[in-house]
């Protein structure tokens, strides 16, 4: 191997994870402020100036905004992918290559949305369980969601 493609090859890799990574959670003025208000918050629980509530807030929006950042991130990726895959079906489809079953499709479809549903609620009253402050875990997950 070249060092001309072994210089492309590491590229293309550091360029994917470069890409993943674009404008990442931590550089949001938001989750920013949340992590200074966490470190205030258990700086004056530590030292008995005031009871928890202001670092469980802050963790509680940090951790939302993680969520929602990689929720956003999660959803486009699974676009492109299935973009993709539709796009190979249909190719395959109109070269006659392959005879599918559509109704079988379907319900396979149908029933791995409602198993998807069920995952999510789940995951939900987890993280609601742990996150000690909804309001600010759901304004976290929804400006994480946001993060362009």
């Amino acid at each position: 191997m070249s060092q001309d493609e072994q210089d492309s090859t590491h590229h293309l890799a550091t360029g994917a994870i470069e890409t993943l990574f674009a404008d990442p959670p931590w550089n949001s003025t938001s989750f920013l402020g949340a992590g200074a208000t966490t470190l205030a918050g258990l700086g004056a629980w530590l030292n008995d100036i005031m009871s928890p509530a202001l670092a469980r807030g802050g963790a509680s929006f940090m951790g939302g905004f993680l969520i929602g950042w990689a929720i956003r991130r999660t959803i486009k990726l699974a676009a492109i992918v299935a973009g993709l895959l539709l796009t190979l079906l249909a190719a395959v489809k109109m070269s006659g290559i392959v005879d599918l079953d559509w109704t079988a499709i379907e319900a396979n479809i149908s029933h791995s949305v409602a198993w998807a549903q069920g995952k999510a609620e789940g995951f939900k009253e987890v993280l609601t369980g742990y996150l000690p402050s909804a309001g600010a875990g759901g304004a976290g997950t929804f400006l994480g969601f946001r993060k362009k």
